[in-house]
């Protein structure tokens, strides 16, 4: 539990301490600049709110740890939309969170920032107020998590249970904006009047959350040889906004914490490495044609790049070593000829990251050396641990360039650690992907050994490649896919398909399939495609080729991993493997 104040708010019903032996329902309601969700956990043991923010011997059944985007649009028939289910962004609202501000509260470099403008203008045309439209989200979010509960638990479990809810603030937010947030949440029908009894609500800081989190969920306690009076620095980075404070550890089993010194915090999210990437895709786009761009964003290509190639391929992998991404665009014609497929690849190497990250991590870095600076002054002595949380928070590149600058600052005495949360998430001790063949060429990252002649290319390929899903030593995400995108060519019809799936204990998984890499699986299509129904394209020797795309998901449960081809929207193989850590299958280059 934490020794910080929180507001505690009370609904309608008995407060008899009969109720206290009642089971409850726990809920963590985590309202993001960019992503929201919630958390649950039940329990039957007596219970004061306190004990919420530690989540202490409650029997966890933490599920909806996905969480989903904090976007709500109004449709003119009437009909509201949230999360994933806008697909229109034009009419929709983003970024409402840091609407809750008054004008002089907002850091200048938010009050610039094109997403508060944007959130402030959809606001003015929807004639809604902020705490309307938060209202209108949480209540949409919390009536998808009773759902699931009800359905994971029994809905008579449900309704004799109490419930407690915790919802995370950001730590530097004026007593107002808490004020209006409790409005939101009673508005949503959150706090509403049960049978089983009064809501309770209490306010916890992000950063405290995420650390007490953090803390106990990588059992650093003992090993990390904390002690009463030390001091750790939270940096918690989100979607949208990075926010930045130090707590002294007061007592240990439990742990409790207090706040050292005033956090900080600022706008240097992840939302924006978005934005520096697609400016720079854009650029190198446009050195093809000034059309390409427009034709993405037309045929939906545009967020299949995003998904597949940046938020699941280059930025939650980037470490700043000498690796490139070849991004495949695909560039529509005016007419349904070869030219639709024809692929243009894009060069992503170390630099044009570089040119992503290190503006952002900068800033992050600054926020954190300030706190570290306050710390010093006020107590005379350095904190032990800075503790990186939030989806952000996780990113290795991140990791790396905040522990050698506090390296660089302190030098080998009183070395500051730097702790990464991982979440509930496993992390991969392989590396698991597809083996892959006919990629494009290039001397310069092929072995010659792969070098082969392609008549339907006319031109020479590199074959027993790999294509990798997940690293070692990268959080495998619980509940959300990776997917990406392959295509084969055809010259004449097949009467069965099938996909490899892969796997390496290599540190760093090759390009190739080498004596590292082994054979995990064989997929085995449950249908094919009808040649004569597939697209053509006609290569430089006037041949017809037909072609079809499909796509391969991996999803984690964290347990099992769950692979599948989707062809046309249709699910054409699957299969859920158990990872055994100790197999050793057969050397995929020998595998056909």
């Amino acid at each position: 539990m934490a020794s910080s104040t929180h507001d505690e708010a009370n609904t309608n019903g008995d407060s008899s301490q009969s109720k206290d032996e009642d089971p409850f329902i726990a809920f963590g309601i985590d309202f993001g600049t960019t992503y929201s969700g919630i958390a649950w956990a039940i329990s039957t043991r007596p219970a004061n709110v306190s004990m919420i923010t530690s989540w202490d011997s409650a029997k966890y059944h933490c599920s909806d740890k996905e969480k989903t985007p904090s976007i709500i649009s109004y449709e003119e028939n009437g009909k509201m939309l949230w999360g994933y289910s806008v697909s229109d962004k034009k009419s929709s609202i983003e970024w409402s969170k840091l609407c809750l501000l008054e004008e002089d509260d907002i850091p200048n470099d938010v009050s610039h920032s094109t997403q508060l403008q944007a959130a402030q203008a959809a606001l003015k045309q929807q004639k809604k107020s902020v705490v309307d439209v938060i209202s209108d989200y949480l209540r949409q979010l919390w009536k998808h998590s009773i759902i699931n509960i009800r359905r994971a638990i029994g809905g008579q479990l449900v309704d004799l249970c109490r419930f407690k809810v915790v919802a995370t603030i950001p730590a530097i937010w004026p007593i107002y904006a808490q004020i209006r947030m409790h409005e939101a949440i009673e508005k949503a029908g959150i706090l509403s009047t049960r049978n089983a009894g009064q809501t309770i609500l209490e306010f916890l800081p992000e950063p405290e959350a995420a650390a007490l989190a953090t803390l106990r969920g990588i059992s650093t306690y003992n090993q990390a040889n904390m002690e009463i009076g030390d001091h750790f620095v939270v940096c918690d980075a989100g979607g949208g906004t990075v926010d930045i404070i130090t707590y002294t550890v007061v007592e240990l089993s439990p742990m409790k914490v207090k706040e050292s010194v005033k956090g900080d915090g600022k706008l240097c999210g992840a939302t924006f490495l978005d934005e520096r990437f697609l400016e720079i895709l854009r650029e190198k786009l446009d050195q093809i044609s000034p059309d390409t761009w427009k034709s993405l964003e037309e045929t939906g290509a545009l967020g299949r790049i995003m998904n597949n190639d940046w938020e699941n391929g280059i930025k939650p992998q980037f470490r700043n070593t000498d690796q490139h991404w070849m991004i495949q665009i695909p560039v529509k014609g005016p007419k349904r000829t070869h030219d639709e497929f024809r692929f243009s690849d894009i060069k992503f190497d170390v630099k044009d990251v570089q040119k992503i990250f290190k503006p952002i991590v900068a800033e992050i870095k600054h926020l954190v050396d300030n706190q570290v600076k306050a710390i010093k002054d006020k107590y005379n002595k350095e904190p032990k641990f800075v503790v990186l949380v939030g989806g952000f928070g996780r990113q290795p590149f991140l990791f790396t360039e905040m522990q050698d600058a506090l390296n660089r600052r302190n030098g080998p005495v009183g070395k500051i650690e730097v702790l990464q949360s991982q979440g509930a998430e496993p992390i991969s001790r392989m590396s698991y992907g597809v083996k892959c063949d006919r990629v494009p060429w290039n001397a310069k990252d092929h072995d010659i050994r792969d070098k082969e002649w392609s008549d339907i290319d006319q031109a020479y390929k590199a074959v027993n490649q790999t294509s990798w899903f997940v690293r070692i030593g990268e959080t495998i995400p619980v509940g959300d896919f990776i997917s990406k995108g392959f295509y084969t060519d055809l010259t004449h019809s097949i009467s069965s398909q099938s996909t490899e799936l892969i796997y390496s204990t290599s540190a760093t998984p090759p390009k190739r399939c080498d004596e590292t890499v082994k054979k995990l699986y064989n997929l085995h299509w449950s249908t094919v495609p009808k040649f004569s129904k597939l697209t053509t394209w006609v290569n430089s020797k006037g041949r017809t080729i037909r072609r079809f795309c499909f796509d391969t998901k991996m999803t984690s449960n964290g347990v099992t991993l769950d692979f599948e081809i989707v062809y046309k929207g249709q699910v054409v193989a699957s299969k859920n493997i158990g990872i055994d850590y100790g197999h050793c299958g057969a050397l995929a280059s020998n595998c056909n």
